[in-house]
Protein backbone atom coordinates (compact mmCIF):
# COMPACT_ATOMS: atom_id res chain seq x y z
CA UNK A 1 0.00 0.00 0.00
CA UNK A 2 1.49 3.58 -0.83
CA UNK A 3 1.87 5.88 1.84
CA UNK A 4 1.63 9.45 1.67
CA UNK A 5 3.70 12.27 3.99
CA UNK A 6 2.31 15.00 5.37
CA UNK A 7 2.08 18.13 3.84
CA UNK A 8 4.48 19.44 6.99
CA UNK A 9 6.72 16.35 6.76
CA UNK A 10 7.19 16.68 3.39
CA UNK A 11 8.55 20.33 3.52
CA UNK A 12 10.83 19.50 5.95
CA UNK A 13 12.35 16.39 3.82
CA UNK A 14 12.68 19.19 0.93
CA UNK A 15 13.85 21.60 2.72
CA UNK A 16 16.71 19.29 4.16
CA UNK A 17 17.73 17.79 0.88
CA UNK A 18 18.28 21.73 -0.44
CA UNK A 19 20.10 22.18 1.99
CA UNK A 20 22.48 19.55 1.86
CA UNK A 21 23.03 20.13 -2.34
CA UNK A 22 23.21 23.87 -1.60
CA UNK A 23 26.16 22.84 0.90
CA UNK A 24 27.98 20.89 -1.40
CA UNK A 25 27.65 23.27 -4.36
CA UNK A 26 29.05 26.21 -1.64
CA UNK A 27 31.84 23.65 -1.13
CA UNK A 28 32.79 23.08 -4.39
CA UNK A 29 33.06 27.22 -4.96
CA UNK A 30 34.81 28.02 -1.99
CA UNK A 31 38.10 29.62 -3.63
CA UNK A 32 41.77 28.10 -3.07
CA UNK A 33 44.03 30.80 -2.79
CA UNK A 34 47.48 30.56 -2.33
CA UNK A 35 48.72 33.54 0.14
CA UNK A 36 51.45 35.25 -0.46
CA UNK A 37 55.37 35.76 1.25
CA UNK A 38 55.23 37.45 3.97
CA UNK A 39 55.94 40.63 4.06
CA UNK A 40 60.03 41.38 4.91
CA UNK A 41 61.24 44.66 7.11
CA UNK A 42 64.40 45.75 6.58
CA UNK A 43 65.14 48.12 9.38
CA UNK A 44 68.02 50.51 8.28
CA UNK A 45 70.41 53.00 9.67
CA UNK A 46 71.96 55.41 7.59
CA UNK A 47 74.78 57.51 9.60
CA UNK A 48 77.89 60.32 8.84
CA UNK A 49 81.38 58.72 9.35
CA UNK A 50 81.06 60.49 12.40
CA UNK A 51 78.37 58.11 13.45
CA UNK A 52 75.37 60.71 13.29
CA UNK A 53 71.97 59.63 11.83
CA UNK A 54 71.26 61.08 8.32
CA UNK A 55 67.63 61.84 8.10
CA UNK A 56 65.19 63.29 5.34
CA UNK A 57 65.69 60.60 3.06
CA UNK A 58 62.96 59.00 0.99
CA UNK A 59 61.72 55.63 -0.48
CA UNK A 60 63.30 57.10 -3.81
CA UNK A 61 66.86 57.50 -2.45
CA UNK A 62 67.44 53.15 -1.35
CA UNK A 63 68.07 50.59 -3.41
CA UNK A 64 67.14 47.30 -1.86
CA UNK A 65 68.20 43.82 -4.12
CA UNK A 66 67.36 40.52 -2.97
CA UNK A 67 69.68 37.77 -4.09
CA UNK A 68 71.02 40.56 -6.47
CA UNK A 69 67.42 41.96 -7.73
CA UNK A 70 66.26 45.25 -7.03
CA UNK A 71 62.75 45.15 -5.39
CA UNK A 72 59.78 47.65 -5.15
CA UNK A 73 59.92 49.36 -1.49
CA UNK A 74 57.82 51.18 0.62
CA UNK A 75 59.65 53.81 3.72
CA UNK A 76 58.67 54.37 7.16
CA UNK A 77 60.38 57.13 8.62
CA UNK A 78 58.68 57.97 11.85
CA UNK A 79 60.36 55.13 13.88
CA UNK A 80 61.41 57.35 17.23
CA UNK A 81 58.00 57.07 19.03
CA UNK A 82 57.45 53.49 18.04
CA UNK A 83 57.32 51.46 21.09
CA UNK A 84 59.72 48.71 22.10
CA UNK A 85 60.23 44.90 22.97
CA UNK A 86 63.76 44.33 24.68
CA UNK A 87 65.00 40.85 26.06
CA UNK A 88 68.10 41.57 27.85
CA UNK A 89 70.36 38.40 27.35
CA UNK A 90 73.41 37.35 29.38
CA UNK A 91 76.21 34.64 29.05
CA UNK A 92 76.98 33.84 32.57
CA UNK A 93 78.77 30.56 31.78
CA UNK A 94 82.34 29.75 30.82
CA UNK A 95 84.31 32.97 32.18
CA UNK A 96 81.56 35.61 32.28
CA UNK A 97 81.72 35.51 36.11
CA UNK A 98 84.87 38.10 35.30
CA UNK A 99 82.60 40.38 33.66
CA UNK A 100 80.10 40.77 36.04
CA UNK A 101 81.66 43.97 37.54
CA UNK A 102 80.91 45.78 34.19
CA UNK A 103 76.87 45.40 34.65
CA UNK A 104 76.46 48.03 37.45
CA UNK A 105 75.10 50.67 34.93
CA UNK A 106 73.47 48.43 32.64
CA UNK A 107 69.70 48.74 33.91
CA UNK A 108 70.07 52.87 33.99
CA UNK A 109 71.30 51.87 30.21
CA UNK A 110 69.04 49.68 29.03
CA UNK A 111 66.09 52.54 30.21
CA UNK A 112 68.09 54.61 28.17
CA UNK A 113 68.07 52.45 25.03
CA UNK A 114 63.83 51.99 25.56
CA UNK A 115 64.20 55.08 25.29
CA UNK A 116 60.59 57.79 26.30
CA UNK A 117 58.80 54.87 24.57
CA UNK A 118 56.65 52.41 25.77
CA UNK A 119 58.70 49.80 26.65
CA UNK A 120 58.57 46.01 27.63
CA UNK A 121 62.07 44.51 28.97
CA UNK A 122 62.89 40.89 29.79
CA UNK A 123 66.20 39.70 31.36
CA UNK A 124 67.61 35.92 30.35
CA UNK A 125 70.83 34.58 31.65
CA UNK A 126 71.84 32.03 29.90
CA UNK A 127 75.16 29.41 30.29
CA UNK A 128 74.35 25.82 28.57
CA UNK A 129 70.89 26.70 28.28
CA UNK A 130 68.70 30.34 28.66
CA UNK A 131 66.52 31.23 31.93
CA UNK A 132 64.52 33.73 32.49
CA UNK A 133 65.26 36.37 35.43
CA UNK A 134 62.79 38.73 34.79
CA UNK A 135 59.50 38.53 32.68
CA UNK A 136 58.09 41.12 30.29
CA UNK A 137 57.86 44.41 32.31
CA UNK A 138 58.08 48.30 32.32
CA UNK A 139 59.05 48.52 35.78
CA UNK A 140 62.77 49.65 36.02
CA UNK A 141 62.83 48.26 39.77
CA UNK A 142 62.18 44.88 38.66
CA UNK A 143 64.32 45.01 35.74
CA UNK A 144 67.36 46.07 38.00
CA UNK A 145 66.31 43.42 40.19
CA UNK A 146 66.34 41.13 37.07
CA UNK A 147 69.91 42.24 36.11
CA UNK A 148 71.31 42.24 39.54
CA UNK A 149 70.14 38.66 40.71
CA UNK A 150 72.44 36.43 37.50
CA UNK A 151 74.64 33.89 38.89
CA UNK A 152 77.69 32.38 37.84
CA UNK A 153 76.88 29.61 35.46
CA UNK A 154 78.15 26.23 34.19
CA UNK A 155 80.84 25.65 31.66
CA UNK A 156 78.66 26.44 28.25
CA UNK A 157 77.57 29.59 26.08
CA UNK A 158 74.90 28.52 24.72
CA UNK A 159 74.14 31.90 22.26
CA UNK A 160 72.56 30.36 19.66
CA UNK A 161 69.83 28.16 21.51
CA UNK A 162 69.56 31.35 23.75
CA UNK A 163 68.76 33.70 20.87
CA UNK A 164 66.16 31.08 19.70
CA UNK A 165 64.74 31.37 23.45
CA UNK A 166 64.50 35.00 23.39
CA UNK A 167 63.04 35.07 19.70
CA UNK A 168 60.20 32.85 20.93
CA UNK A 169 59.67 35.27 24.07
CA UNK A 170 59.50 38.48 21.01
CA UNK A 171 56.96 36.44 19.56
CA UNK A 172 53.98 37.00 21.69
CA UNK A 173 54.89 40.76 22.09
CA UNK A 174 52.47 43.43 20.83
CA UNK A 175 52.86 43.16 17.16
CA UNK A 176 53.37 47.47 17.00
CA UNK A 177 56.46 46.62 18.70
CA UNK A 178 59.94 46.88 17.76
CA UNK A 179 61.39 43.69 18.69
CA UNK A 180 64.84 43.74 20.15
CA UNK A 181 67.86 41.35 21.85
CA UNK A 182 70.88 42.84 23.81
CA UNK A 183 73.17 39.86 23.85
CA UNK A 184 76.09 40.62 26.13
CA UNK A 185 78.43 37.07 25.43
CA UNK A 186 81.80 35.97 24.67
CA UNK A 187 82.40 35.99 20.56
CA UNK A 188 81.67 31.95 19.97
CA UNK A 189 78.99 29.58 20.84
CA UNK A 190 79.85 26.96 22.99
CA UNK A 191 77.15 23.87 24.13
CA UNK A 192 74.46 24.69 22.09
CA UNK A 193 71.90 21.60 20.92
CA UNK A 194 69.86 23.65 18.11
CA UNK A 195 70.54 23.32 14.87
CA UNK A 196 72.16 26.10 13.14
CA UNK A 197 70.15 26.07 10.28
CA UNK A 198 66.92 26.29 12.17
CA UNK A 199 68.38 29.29 14.54
CA UNK A 200 68.92 30.89 11.18
CA UNK A 201 65.65 29.81 10.15
CA UNK A 202 63.54 31.42 12.84
CA UNK A 203 65.85 34.39 12.85
CA UNK A 204 65.46 35.01 9.17
CA UNK A 205 61.23 34.16 9.43
CA UNK A 206 61.57 36.97 12.69
CA UNK A 207 61.55 40.76 12.46
CA UNK A 208 63.81 40.80 15.56
CA UNK A 209 66.99 43.06 15.42
CA UNK A 210 69.66 41.88 17.62
CA UNK A 211 72.50 44.23 19.00
CA UNK A 212 75.46 42.35 20.46
CA UNK A 213 78.21 43.34 23.15
CA UNK A 214 81.18 40.46 22.92
CA UNK A 215 83.45 41.21 26.24
CA UNK A 216 85.43 37.83 25.05
CA UNK A 217 89.62 38.83 24.50
CA UNK A 218 90.00 38.44 20.66
CA UNK A 219 90.24 39.70 17.38
CA UNK A 220 87.92 37.46 15.34
CA UNK A 221 85.47 39.54 12.96
CA UNK A 222 82.56 37.89 11.29
CA UNK A 223 83.24 36.68 7.39
CA UNK A 224 82.25 38.65 4.75
CA UNK A 225 78.31 38.53 3.87
CA UNK A 226 77.76 39.46 0.27
CA UNK A 227 74.53 38.89 -1.50
CA UNK A 228 74.97 37.11 -4.91
CA UNK A 229 73.88 38.80 -7.93
CA UNK A 230 71.32 37.97 -11.05
CA UNK A 231 67.90 36.15 -10.52
CA UNK A 232 69.46 32.62 -10.75
CA UNK A 233 71.72 33.04 -7.60
CA UNK A 234 71.90 29.88 -5.77
CA UNK A 235 70.09 29.95 -2.61
CA UNK A 236 72.20 27.42 -0.87
CA UNK A 237 74.94 30.37 -0.95
CA UNK A 238 73.57 33.13 1.50
CA UNK A 239 72.61 29.94 3.97
CA UNK A 240 76.61 28.58 3.77
CA UNK A 241 77.84 32.08 3.97
CA UNK A 242 75.91 32.53 7.19
CA UNK A 243 76.71 29.19 8.27
CA UNK A 244 80.11 29.74 8.21
CA UNK A 245 79.86 33.53 9.84
CA UNK A 246 78.33 31.86 12.69
CA UNK A 247 81.12 29.49 13.20
CA UNK A 248 83.64 31.81 13.39
CA UNK A 249 82.14 34.63 15.04
CA UNK A 250 78.34 33.76 16.59
CA UNK A 251 78.50 37.49 18.09
CA UNK A 252 79.06 39.21 15.20
CA UNK A 253 76.91 37.04 12.32
CA UNK A 254 73.50 37.56 14.08
CA UNK A 255 73.55 41.18 14.48
CA UNK A 256 74.63 41.33 10.62
CA UNK A 257 72.46 39.37 9.44
CA UNK A 258 68.98 41.07 11.22
CA UNK A 259 70.56 44.85 10.52
CA UNK A 260 71.68 45.09 14.18
CA UNK A 261 75.59 46.42 15.85
CA UNK A 262 78.33 44.31 16.84
CA UNK A 263 80.50 46.14 19.61
CA UNK A 264 83.22 45.40 22.20
CA UNK A 265 83.62 46.10 25.17
CA UNK A 266 86.45 45.85 27.84
CA UNK A 267 85.03 48.04 31.20
CA UNK A 268 81.94 49.04 32.24
CA UNK A 269 82.45 52.51 31.28
CA UNK A 270 82.86 51.27 27.69
CA UNK A 271 79.79 49.11 28.06
CA UNK A 272 77.76 51.90 29.15
CA UNK A 273 79.11 54.21 26.11
CA UNK A 274 78.37 51.18 23.93
CA UNK A 275 74.61 51.10 24.57
CA UNK A 276 74.47 55.06 24.93
CA UNK A 277 75.64 54.56 21.17
CA UNK A 278 72.70 51.90 20.54
CA UNK A 279 70.01 54.01 22.22
CA UNK A 280 70.86 56.62 19.18
CA UNK A 281 70.52 54.08 16.60
CA UNK A 282 67.33 52.14 17.73
CA UNK A 283 65.11 55.43 17.55
CA UNK A 284 66.71 56.59 14.29
CA UNK A 285 66.53 53.49 11.65
CA UNK A 286 64.37 53.56 8.63
CA UNK A 287 61.81 50.94 8.20
CA UNK A 288 61.89 49.87 4.62
CA UNK A 289 59.33 46.86 3.64
CA UNK A 290 58.96 45.15 0.22
CA UNK A 291 56.76 42.18 -1.39
CA UNK A 292 59.22 40.01 -2.51
CA UNK A 293 59.46 38.96 -6.36
CA UNK A 294 61.20 35.90 -5.97
CA UNK A 295 59.23 33.71 -3.13
CA UNK A 296 61.52 30.81 -3.63
CA UNK A 297 61.73 28.96 -0.43
CA UNK A 298 65.18 29.54 1.50
CA UNK A 299 67.57 32.19 2.55
CA UNK A 300 67.78 34.99 0.65
CA UNK A 301 69.97 37.79 0.96
CA UNK A 302 69.55 41.75 1.18
CA UNK A 303 71.53 44.37 -0.15
CA UNK A 304 70.93 48.23 0.56
CA UNK A 305 72.34 51.19 -0.32
CA UNK A 306 71.95 55.04 -1.21
CA UNK A 307 70.94 55.40 -5.04
CA UNK A 308 73.57 58.40 -4.97
CA UNK A 309 76.99 57.77 -3.65
CA UNK A 310 77.45 59.63 -0.51
CA UNK A 311 80.37 59.76 2.26
CA UNK A 312 77.87 57.31 5.01
CA UNK A 313 77.74 54.57 6.46
CA UNK A 314 74.54 52.10 5.61
CA UNK A 315 73.43 49.24 8.33
CA UNK A 316 70.79 46.98 7.51
CA UNK A 317 69.17 43.59 7.73
CA UNK A 318 71.17 41.26 5.58
CA UNK A 319 68.87 38.44 5.21
CA UNK A 320 65.19 36.82 5.31
CA UNK A 321 63.82 33.29 5.12
CA UNK A 322 61.35 32.83 2.77
CA UNK A 323 59.12 30.60 3.27
CA UNK A 324 56.69 27.84 0.94
CA UNK A 325 53.34 29.87 0.47
CA UNK A 326 50.91 28.41 2.60
CA UNK A 327 47.28 26.76 0.35
CA UNK A 328 44.21 28.38 2.59
CA UNK A 329 40.68 27.74 1.79
CA UNK A 330 39.02 30.97 0.67
CA UNK A 331 40.96 33.42 2.98
CA UNK A 332 43.27 36.53 2.61
CA UNK A 333 46.52 36.22 1.83
CA UNK A 334 48.59 35.69 4.58
CA UNK A 335 49.68 38.73 6.85
CA UNK A 336 53.83 39.64 6.83
CA UNK A 337 56.11 39.56 9.95
CA UNK A 338 54.58 41.86 11.79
Amino acid sequence: MRRWLSSGLARWVFLACLTVALGAAQAQQVPTLRARTNLVLVPTLVETKNGEPVFNLTAKDFVVTDNGVEQKINLETETYAQPISIVVLVQVGRSAVREFDKYLGLPTMIDALAGNTEHRVAVVEFDSRPRMLQDFTSDANAIQHGIYSIQPGDGGAAILDSVWYAVDMLKDEPPQNQRVIVLLSETRDSGSVTPMKEVLRKIGQSDVVVYSLAFSPGREDALAFSPPEGNSANLLAPLMMAIAAVKKNTAAAIPRLTGGQYLRFNSGKQLDGRIAMLANQVHNRYMITFQPSDQTPGMHALNVKLRQSLEVKVLARASYWATSPQVVQGAAPAPGLR
